[in-house]
């Protein structure tokens, strides 16, 4: 509901419900609406590498996704599993309509996101490594990913490789490290 609130759009709650009063043992569930028809980023971007997309699309899709997770984070909120797999597109009509607005893209798989006051740099960078490790294999080009980093940091990609460097120094090492472990496994 918050996320609702904020302008990210997710699953719809209908209903929920909890058992237990001691917090380490509490046990509990969520009713949402289903999101159909959709279908996962992971999914969509699949076949970028040797079928690219629209420039268009991809742009319209990496500054939606940068500003979710800007809207996410400025909000005290981390996911904890940020990857490009718990956003769906929305697919009962075009990506993008006559105005090169993307379709409605929803963030899923909630239930270990977290909320806190003033949100840590560690899980700032946790989250971003997430949707960078899980992109690596979409063919995006260094344009993209500065694109992307110019969004979500909301200013010119310059002043972000000049201020926040080590912020998306540690974004790429941590990506790059899940990265080889996903291939280790």
């Amino acid at each position: 509901e918050h996320l609702q609130a904020i302008g990210i759009p997710t699953m719809r709650l209908v209903g929920y419900g909890r058992r237990g009063w001691n917090p380490a043992r509490i046990e509990s569930f969520i009713i949402t609406e289903e999101l159909e028809p959709t279908v996962s980023l992971e999914d969509f971007c699949r076949d970028w590498p040797v079928d690219p997309p629209p420039p268009a699309l991809k742009r319209a899709l990496i500054r939606r996704v940068a500003e979710m997770a800007r809207g996410l984070h400025s909000h005290g909120i981390h996911h904890r599993d940020f990857y490009i797999c718990h956003f769906l597109l929305d697919t009962a009509a075009p990506p993008l309509d006559a105005d090169g607005r993307l379709a409605r893209l929803f963030l899923i798989d909630l239930h270990r996101a977290a909320q806190h006051r003033r949100l840590k740099r560690r899980w700032r960078i946790k989250d971003v490594a997430g949707l960078y490790f899980s992109s690596l294999d979409i063919g995006l080009t260094q344009r993209d990913r500065l694109r992307f980093m110019a969004i979500y940091s909301d200013r010119p990609w310059r002043e972000v490789l000049t201020h926040e460097k080590g912020f998306w120094k540690q974004v790429e090492r941590r990506g790059r490290a899940g990265y080889r472990e996903f291939q280790r496994k």
